[in-house]
């Protein structure tokens, strides 16, 4: 599959790597502080608030009431974020594990004064990484037979194969039942941009074994796509969160039937740094700092080893 370039976003982020290497005496660029620790205003780089990995970020690292502090630099997708912060000599940003590239290094997490954990498969399977979760599709009511057929195929070997090809950790594989090809129809996927790599590989691959089926993926952020759900214009909204009680609500009032989740995969939701940055860990308490409101951190000389 082809992926486009997001020039608009590569941009954004050489234009913050000017701005951050031109901070005076405060080593925005980046430089060694006096007492040979590294240095530079620190460019934050986030997600949208209709982001799953934005909603997720903020109550796991921030905590309950507390908001993101303002002048962040917030992308409308997940590899923008990690593209910005290969750029960027003093960024830091959060996005799924499934988007790390050379150019950047994902910081191992220390929580409650506990040993610092690698943002590893493993360890986004056992939980021992602070920030693991779980990947979900969404559907309400009783599906039709095509979103049946997708939704177990997503569940087999073949489709969990594809979950840990685009570097995320699968679950374990369900049988398919039935060996029948799917009806002719369409399917509407849309939700995640942490599993929008996902979501098209399947499309790609699904469509290439039952071409008499339409599979339609695109991202647009968790809240996008359990929205349009809700308003029924999609099938399946994938999602890096749960399902809100006030959704859950709204799919209540309108009488659509049940809330199906289904779990397909898990990540380790990565911070990055630019790969100069010297730092190897960091901890939930400086993150906390770092992106939430009132947070005192502004420069890398006030983050310590950890």
């Amino acid at each position: 599959m082809i992926r486009k370039l997001n020039f608009k976003t590569i941009a954004a982020g050489l234009l913050l790597a000017l701005a951050a290497g031109c901070g005076g005496g405060s080593g925005g660029s980046g430089a060694p502080a006096g007492d040979g620790g590294f240095s530079g205003e620190i460019v934050r780089v986030g997600r949208q608030n209709s982001s799953g990995t934005y909603d997720y970020f903020r109550e796991a690292v921030l905590g309950e009431g507390r908001e993101f502090k303002l002048g962040s630099s917030d992308q409308s997708g997940s590899k923008e974020v990690v593209q910005v912060v290969a750029t960027t000599p003093t960024a830091i940003g959060y996005s799924g594990m499934g988007y790390a590239t050379p150019d950047v290094k994902m910081l191992a997490l220390s929580k409650d004064g506990n040993a610092p954990v690698k943002p590893t498969k493993e360890a986004a399977m056992d939980g021992s990484y602070p920030l693991a979760r779980a990947l979900y599709l969404y559907t309400v009511g009783e599906p039709n037979a095509n979103i049946k057929h997708f939704l177990a195929w997503a569940q087999s070997a073949e489709g969990q194969a594809i979950v840990e090809e685009m570097g995320y950790v699968p679950i374990e594989a369900v049988p398919m039942t039935d060996d029948a090809a799917p009806p002719d129809g369409d399917v509407k996927m849309l939700g995640s941009d942490t599993l929008v790599n996902v979501a098209q590989r399947w499309a790609e691959v699904y469509t290439g074994k039952y071409p008499n089926v339409n599979v339609q993926a695109s991202g647009g952020g968790s809240g996008v796509g359990i929205n349009q759900l809700i308003e029924g214009t999609i099938d399946i909204a994938t999602a890096s969160r749960e399902m809100k009680d006030k959704e859950r609500g709204k799919i209540a009032e309108k009488g659509l039937g049940d809330v199906v989740e289904t779990t397909i995969g898990r990540d380790a939701l990565a911070v990055y740094v630019n790969k100069g940055n010297p730092h190897d860990t960091i901890s939930i308490k400086t993150l906390a700092e770092i992106f939430g409101e009132d947070g005192e951190i502004t420069d890398w000389s006030q983050v310590g080893s950890e």
